[in-house]
């Protein structure tokens, strides 16, 4: 369990593991923030940053260049269903936003234990369909990119799945999913790494076959929009994110597959874009300005 705390939290912090505790929800959300803000890298400046709320749900609007209509990329973040927020992610959706020339739209959704499933995928939901609705005031293009990483990845995966399976889907150009847990089934990957906090965020009665949770296991693809997914050659999930692939690949959705070598889950420097993570991050801006020329 030592390990995969230390592997799940980025840095948890060491006290805790020696005195053998289990972290409070608390201690886990102060723990990966620090592990962002302790990489000490310096916020790019984006020329339109607010601060909204869709209904209660907190959000926070990225716009370079207000002038001009831009695509739209939603960011929901990870952190285990259990931490990360606006500020987690801020750098991430500050360089996304310079460097795609695209409004980003970041969600701080529910999380768990005190909000189980479906709480996190509900107001993610919500805000993607505020999104669409609002894209006009937004000053949007048309074009709706998703991302998630981590958590955020299995939020983003089982959104476009959802999205895809009503009579009428929001239209997804693409999503892009870093890091992704996939199968929140007992025995999979992401149990067997992220186990205490899946079990957090589900309650005991929750079918993990279910879209909305495991993606991986869903029964039809085919609808599914592009795909990017990156993952690194030493993460513990990283099998789910490759399977995922091949299974867009077999339904005939067009995907494509990034393995940075020589690292582990990206986590933190991800989110704060940090040098260790920059190889994924040039990968997903270069792939997705490919899909927006389109």
């Amino acid at each position: 369990m030592k390990q995969i705390l230390t592997s799940l939290l980025f840095s948890i912090s060491a006290l805790l593991i020696a005195q053998n505790q289990m972290p409070t929800p608390d201690e886990v959300r102060v723990s990966i923030a620090k592990s962002i803000t302790d990489l000490n890298v310096k916020p790019e400046s984006v020329t339109f940053v607010e601060n909204k709320f869709v209904d209660s749900i907190p959000i926070r609007i990225y716009n370079p260049n207000p002038r001009k209509k831009l695509p739209i990329i939603y960011l929901v973040h990870g952190a285990v269903w259990v931490a990360g927020d606006l500020e987690t992610h801020d750098n991430i959706c500050r360089y996304l936003a310079n460097h795609t020339e695209a409004i980003v739209v970041a969600v701080h959704y529910r999380r768990a234990p005190e909000y189980k499933f479906p709480a996190a995928f509900d107001d993610s939901y919500s805000v993607m369909k505020w999104i669409s609705s609002n894209s006009e005031k937004l000053n949007s293009d048309g074009k709706l990119i998703l991302i998630g990483d981590s958590a955020g990845g299995q939020l983003v995966a089982s959104l476009c799945l959802m999205n895809a399976s009503v009579e009428k889907p929001i239209p997804v150009t693409a999503q892009v999913l870093v890091d992704p847990a996939l199968d929140l089934s007992n025995g999979s990957d992401s149990y067997s790494a992220y186990g205490f906090f899946i079990d957090w965020y589900l309650h005991k009665t929750d079918n993990t076959n279910d879209l909305r949770i495991s993606p991986l296991l869903a029964k039809d693809f085919t609808k599914v929009p592009k795909t990017i997914i990156a993952v690194a050659e030493h993460d513990r999930i990283s099998d789910e994110g490759e399977r995922y692939h091949k299974k867009l690949l077999d339904a005939g959705v067009s995907s494509v597959l990034y393995v940075q070598p020589n690292v582990g889950h990206l986590g933190a420097d991800w989110c704060a874009g940090s040098e260790r993570a920059f190889p994924t991050m040039k990968f997903v801006v270069e792939e997705l300005k490919k899909v927006l020329e389109e």
